[in-house]
């Protein structure tokens, strides 16, 4: 590092500051001013006002950490440039030169891919030539800059390493700086055909996720509003654990929610739902209860059924009945006089409206049949008046009023509310909701010809009537609310990544593509933590020959590992590699950028010295300045016996239990099945011995996620004999 170099930087540094410090006070003066006169009514001052509140408040989000990095480009027949790069944009006020270049603008791509020398970019459909002749990172802190490093393409460099030392609740956050090419690939990946990822434990994939929304609202603004773009996350948790990162990235308003609250939205009410870790839990604690007598296959078998595009078939068919049903078996009259034919509703029902969900094929069909009416309605009106006047001639007093009245009704009722008549008709349209459907469906129209049928339709039906479902149960419902009845406004998006793809069946993605109306998804996942197997996707090409055939889809792997050492990512390997080999088809073995020593504690210890080895360790690891540390168990029973004997002698201990909203860094205690898509500075496995850990797939998958939780140390305890997985 160059002294003189070094200097002049920080000059530069001084520089941008002061022009940040400027616009800061010329936005503040500029919104004191206008506040005193502000009319929220108007829509364009209102615009300028939340423009310059936004910038105001990017400024200040950066100001520490303006930009992290510097590229040299000189475009064809025009000077050489200096483009430095950071989270988001900041012009010059005066010339509207760029200050700062947004890491999701086009020229910035030419930091993450291209190498010194000759390059180029594309822009508005332009390919942009040119060279390049410096790429230099920076390490800011608190407006100083500490270093500088020169590159040639971004990969494991200083400024990475440095990335990777950071503890487990700071590296999300500066990962930006560090984006590498395979990871920028996926990133900035187009919007026109699905994008499926199978990453290994530890490649970036919610860092991806979440930069990949970042980068699709900035390039894609005109087309699409960040409402209109959706994060699904495994858990609550999960979700609160990657909260401040799109904020941090300067996106807002984008949904980031579970796919059970997505499905809440969907249905429009709140249902009791039985944790999605249901399941998995019963087959993990081997908890077999009277109703699966002890067999948990059927219910595994129900689970698999429930979440294919077979189980959709057949709710096809009950909805196609529905269908051809929907309308009253009778002709549309207005005192005795015909307005439409049964037979001519039906077919607008059915046929010219069936592009359209029931709800608005009916609201189309009452604008249809209003018009029908209006066209006749001259001619009824004329017919009334006439046998109005028939018939009172002669009448006189109460009776004469009376009759006279009831045409008058009649008379205005037409006049006045075509389609309150017409509703009258409509009325008799027998509708339910939803939940109402789904149990008619169940109860009524399911065949119970096979064991997992009659296992299904029992279950499902016995749960319904306590107003209970499964995670499975949802997206049928959510399918039934599409087609009948559509959805809300604010359930309507363009664009959705999924991340843990794994856990998701073939019904709920064939749900979220019905309602984003496209094959416009980011699907990112890791057959290797597929835990949930019973329900989710165990081999890709068969998943994209089911969900995506006959369309143009991009499947691409992501091996190198950022977060585990090489000593603890060989031990991973080792476990994965016991899967038979069918299952492996579509898993990607890690490939570890770090490479740290010491990161292995093994050791035998019987169940009465546990507690105080564990406490040993945890002491340890906080004098060395760690900062997040889990204890995982195999199980939640295993868990709640750890929480309680280590409560005793220490106050610092959580214990996660999946619907835990808030993620703090400290000691948690967390089941296996719970621990996946977090990370760790140091892992402690409570008991990793042959009994606990078996040669199962489900076994094996779920040692791996327990293991690759781990960033910088892993200690493995055990009870009498170690698993052979990791032996």
């Amino acid at each position: 590092m160059d002294e003189e170099i070094l200097e002049k930087e920080r000059q530069k540094l001084q520089e941008i500051l002061k022009k940040m410090d400027v616009q800061e006070k010329e936005i503040e003066t500029y919104i004191a001013e206008r506040s005193l006169s502000f009319k929220a009514e108007n829509m364009a001052e209102a615009n300028v006002m939340a423009m310059q509140v936004k910038k105001l408040d990017d400024i200040k989000k950066i100001k520490d950490k303006p930009y992290f990095a510097r590229m040299d480009f000189k475009e064809k027949s025009k000077d050489l440039e200096a483009f430095y790069i950071g989270k988001i944009s900041l012009l010059d006020s005066k010339t509207a030169y760029p200050i700062i270049v947004d890491w999701r603008a086009p020229i910035a791509n030419l930091y993450y891919e291209g190498k010194l020398g000759h390059a180029s970019y594309e822009c508005l459909g332009e390919q942009i030539e040119g060279e390049i002749s410096l790429k230099r990172q920076y390490m800011i802190e608190k407006q100083k800059l500490l270093k500088y490093v020169d590159i040639n393409v971004t990969g494991n460099d200083e400024l990475l390493d440095n990335a990777l030392e950071e503890k487990a609740d700071d590296r999300l956050k500066n990962i930006v700086a560090t984006i590498q090419d395979e990871q920028n690939k996926i990133i900035r990946a187009g919007l026109d055909k699905p994008l499926i990822v199978q990453g290994v434990a530890g490649s970036g994939k919610t860092t991806i996720a979440l930069h990949r929304i970042a980068y699709l609202i900035y390039n894609y603004e005109k087309q699409f509003k960040p409402e209109e773009f959706m994060i699904i996350a495994p858990t609550r948790f999960f979700l609160n654990y990657i909260s401040n990162i799109l904020p941090d990235l300067g996106v807002d308003d984008v949904k980031q929610c579970t796919f059970e609250d997505f499905a809440y939205d969907v249905i429009g009410k709140k249902l009791k739902i039985s944790d999605s870790n249901e399941k998995l839990v019963i087959i993990v604690n081997k908890d077999f209860d009277e109703i699966n007598k002890g067999n948990t296959d059927i219910m595994i078998q129900e689970a698999k059924f429930k979440s294919s595009l077979k189980f959709k078939e057949i709710l096809d068919g009950y909805l196609n009945d529905i269908e051809e049903n929907y309308i009253p078996k009778e002709d549309f009259y207005f005192m005795n006089h015909l307005i439409m034919k049964q037979s001519d509703i039906d077919y607008l029902f059915k046929h010219t409206y069936k592009m359209y969900n029931f709800t608005n094929r009916i609201n189309e069909l009452e604008k249809n049949m209003v018009s029908e009416l209006n066209k006749k309605s001259e001619k009824i009106l004329e017919e009334l008046k006439t046998e109005r006047t028939r018939r009172i001639t002669g009448l006189t007093g109460k009776e004469r009023t009376d009759l006279y009245d009831e045409y008058d009704k009649v008379i205005k009722l037409l006049e006045r509310s075509p389609k309150k008549i017409v509703q009258q008709y409509l009325n008799k349209i027998d509708n339910k909701d939803c939940i109402k459907y789904y149990k008619d469906f169940i109860d009524n129209y399911l065949c119970s010809d096979t064991p997992v049928l009659e296992y299904l339709k029992n279950n499902t039906s016995r749960n319904l009537s306590k107003n209970e479902i499964s995670f499975e149960d949802l997206a049928p419902l959510m399918y039934i609310q599409i087609k009948i009845f559509g959805i809300k406004e604010k359930c309507k998006v363009k664009h959705v990544v999924i991340d843990e793809a794994q856990d998701y069946g073939e019904f709920q993605f064939d749900v979220l593509k019905n309602i984003l109306n496209s094959n416009s998804m980011t699907i990112l996942g890791d057959i290797a933590q597929g835990v949930h197997y019973y329900r989710g996707i165990e081999n890709w090409k068969r998943f994209i020959d089911t969900e995506f055939k006959d369309i143009k889809t991009t499947y691409t792997t992501l091996s190198k590992t950022y977060r585990t050492t090489k000593e603890i990512m060989d031990i991973a390997n080792n476990v994965i590699n016991k899967l038979p080999e069918y299952e492996k088809e579509y898993i990607v073995l890690g490939d570890p950028v770090i490479d740290r020593k010491n990161s292995i504690y093994v050791k035998e210890i019987d169940e009465n010295g546990i507690i105080s080895e564990i406490n040993n360790r945890i002491d340890k690891h906080l004098s060395d300045g760690y900062k997040s540390i889990a204890i995982i168990a195999k199980d939640m029973k295993e868990c709640e016996e750890l929480e309680k004997k280590l409560s005793r002698i220490r106050n610092d201990v959580k214990l996660i239990k999946g619907k835990d909203s808030e993620y703090n860094a400290g000691i948690s205690i967390v089941p296996s099945y719970l621990a996946k898509g977090l990370e760790f500075d140091c892992v402690i496995i409570s008991n990793a011995n042959s009994n606990k850990y078996t040669n199962t797939s489900l076994d094996i998958k779920l040692l791996y996620v327990t293991i690759t939780r781990a960033m910088s140390k892993l200690d493995v305890f055990y009870d009498g004999e170690l698993t052979e997985l990791m032996k």
